[in-house]
């Protein structure tokens, strides 16, 4: 290197250019090959020779195949499963969290059995658990033979006689018979239903109360959380009498107080009690429908909570 230097008589501070552009260049060359080989891979150079059974069984043990590695794994999962669940008969109201384990069933899963349980949730029969959302079809299958309600032989019921309500239990015998008065109902003639406990009781008569009664079956739709499967077994043991129904005093109730159905916003109200000032109280829904900014669906839901007196 002194020679090329002293040839083309280069300075001292030239040589030092030199040298400074000489390890840039080559940290440029370094950084284009890191981006072609990211991974910074060498080429392989295979050469291809005749494999005996010994050393091909070596090279799949070395790399397995994804399908069948997967498989093996699975299979494995499957029957470590299957040595740590242990099934025997129980009751699911109420078993330990030790139990559940036992059984197959995770932590998460047992915490939302013990929520539904300490909201009131009861299980009456066994195809009960299917209402655990926590619990997968499969799990609903394996645990189902395997459950027993102790009580399942009565369901209480509570019979109203001579305004005294009578706590009794009902045959499970009996029960296809069981039919309930909905309007008039209280919560604990309506917790004899299966599959509705306190909290669903609690929540129908509260919907009852703002409705001032039901005059359908479908209303408990609206009823928040209800499954639609719990609502298409009760239906069959429930009776409404349309004559209980509170009903809405339209020509003398202001906004505020009229707003108060669900059925009924506070801007309808509003446009309803404006309407009466202006035109004279209401004589029937016929009136009512001259306001053109209610709909028909408006109309058929509300009509029969009207009270035009």
């Amino acid at each position: 290197m002194k020679r090329l230097f002293a040839y083309f008589e280069m300075r001292r501070a030239e040589q030092i250019g030199f040298y400074t552009m000489s390890t840039i260049i080559l940290l440029l060359i370094v950084i284009n090959m890191i981006k072609r080989n990211p991974n910074n891979e060498q080429p392989i150079t295979v050469q291809v020779l005749p494999l005996s059974s010994d050393l091909i069984d070596s090279a799949h043990l070395q790399q397995p195949n994804n399908e069948l590695y997967q498989e093996s794994q699975q299979q494995q999962s499957s029957s470590e499963f299957k040595k740590a669940v242990a099934y025997f008969q129980f009751d699911p109201n109420n078993l330990s969290a030790e139990s559940w384990k036992k059984l197959g069933l995770s932590d998460a899963q047992i915490r939302v059995i013990h929520n539904y349980e300490s909201k009131g949730g009861q299980f009456r029969v066994p195809e009960d658990i299917a209402k655990i959302y926590s619990l997968s079809a499969s799990d609903v299958n394996r645990l189902l033979p395997y459950v027993i309600i102790e009580n399942q032989k009565v369901v209480p019921i509570s019979v109203e006689s001579n305004n005294h309500v009578v706590n009794s239990e009902l045959p499970i015998s009996r029960y296809a018979d069981l039919m309930i008065e909905l309007n008039t109902a209280d919560s604990l003639a309506l917790i004899a239903l299966r599959g509705i406990g306190p909290v669903f009781s609690s929540r129908i008569i509260k919907y009852r109360e703002l409705l001032g009664g039901y005059y359908e079956l479908e209303q408990l739709k609206e009823v928040y959380g209800l499954p639609t499967e719990t609502l298409e077994h009760i239906s069959n043991h429930l009776q409404i009498d349309p004559g209980s129904i509170l009903k809405i005093k339209i020509n003398t109730l202001d906004a505020s107080a009229i707003s108060k159905h669900p059925y009924i916003s506070y801007k309808q109200a509003k446009t309803i009690v404006n309407y009466r000032k202006q035109h004279g109280h209401f004589s029937s829904i016929e009136d009512l429908k001259k306001i053109l900014s209610l709909q028909e669906p408006f109309f058929r839901k509300i009509e029969i909570y009207l009270d035009f007196n």
